[in-house]
């Protein structure tokens, strides 16, 4: 069985769009909602969305953390042990509430068969590694979070690897082990950064995590890097202080480039994703991020995307709508009081 782990909070419509487009375009899976502490809906409201959209391919995970930006790695981890506990996964994919999927065969390209003829299943993130000098603006809280260093002491002097989430992909017994280490290092003390992005690819990298592929979601946070990170290229030597993402002129470029929009996700690349035009989309396969040389999706492995705007009717999540397959056959219904494995 192959299941989603998904961290939810803002609109009930919006959550069970997306179970609907993962039943979609990834019938094969099993969606595990994690209800945020604080969401912005009630459990009643999410469940009567869930059975207005038709979705069966959806289990509500009792345990409910409060969760913020910087603090969703909990969510993730209450999931696992929620499908560990349930038995019978082989594999868990981790995705985004604001992240959506737009073309079909991804159950084949993660086991490696299929019309995608993917990479011969494994675990698909990324291995990028997190030094000092990185111009990603979490290089420095990451290298300085000490709960994270008393992980990596535990694993052996593991080095720093990071991963997007969105799109993530690892064989369930491998993020079993993972999730066991992690929870007994984590706590919310820390400064606030995407931990998801580090914690669970550096306990995998040190683990030996074979590797089968990349992250299938293309997201706009990468887009709008690599632009940024190439302006500061020319930048740096002028405002000085390089790599100081508090720098006030750094900030100020960061925020106009932001403000412009050129980095968002439209039809067009939704298009060219759909229609795996792997031509068109080589030329972003890699990534530098100033020190470190990463691939960021593998050609013919991008199935989805992020940032799709929560709102039920905006007009990129319309449209992605409109290009689901018809009718895919539905899991068995999925009770909302989760069974537990001896």
């Amino acid at each position: 069985m192959i299941y989603i782990s998904l961290p939810v909070h803002t609109q009930a419509r919006v959550v069970a769009g997306q179970a609907r487009n993962f039943a979609a375009f990834f019938p094969e899976a099993r969606l595990v909602l994690h209800v945020s502490a604080n969401a912005r809906f009630s459990l009643p409201e999410l469940e009567t969305a869930l059975q207005d959209a038709g979705c069966r391919n959806v289990v509500l995970n009792p345990a409910r953390h409060a969760t913020r930006w910087g603090g969703i790695l909990h969510a993730h981890l209450a999931n696992i042990a929620w499908i560990r506990r349930a038995g019978g996964a082989s594999r868990i994919c981790l995705h985004a509430s604001n992240d959506m999927l737009v073309r079909s065969g991804l159950a084949g390209w993660l086991g490696g068969g299929g019309n995608c003829g993917g990479n011969g299943g494994g675990n698909f993130l990324h291995t990028r590694p997190i030094r000092a000098g990185s111009r990603w603006r979490f290089a420095a809280p990451a290298l300085a979070d000490q709960q994270l260093a008393s992980l990596c002491r535990k694993l052996g002097s593991a080095s720093l690897v990071g991963s997007q989430v969105e799109g993530a992909s690892y064989e369930a017994a491998l993020l079993f082990e993972v999730a066991a280490l992690l929870e007994r290092h984590l706590d919310d003390s820390a400064t606030a950064y995407p931990r998801e992005e580090v914690w669970l690819a550096t306990a995998a990298h040190a683990l030996g995590a074979p590797i089968g592929g990349r992250p299938y979601v293309l997201s706009e946070v990468h887009r709008f890097d690599r632009a940024f990170w190439g302006v500061l290229r020319y930048a740096d030597p002028l405002i000085g202080r390089p790599g100081d993402p508090l720098h006030f002129p750094r900030r100020l470029i960061e925020y106009l480039m932001i403000h412009s929009g050129f980095h968002r996700i439209g039809r067009r690349l939704v298009d060219r994703i759909a229609a795996d035009d792997a031509e068109a989309l080589a030329r972003d396969e890699w990534m530098s991020d100033g020190n470190n040389t990463w691939r960021l999706f593998d050609r013919h492995g991008l199935f989805g995307v992020k940032r799709v705007p929560r709102r039920p009717d905006h007009p990129l999540r319309r449209y992605i709508d409109m290009l689901a397959p018809g009718p895919q056959p539905e899991p068995e219904p999925a009770s909302h009081n989760p069974p537990v494995a001896p």
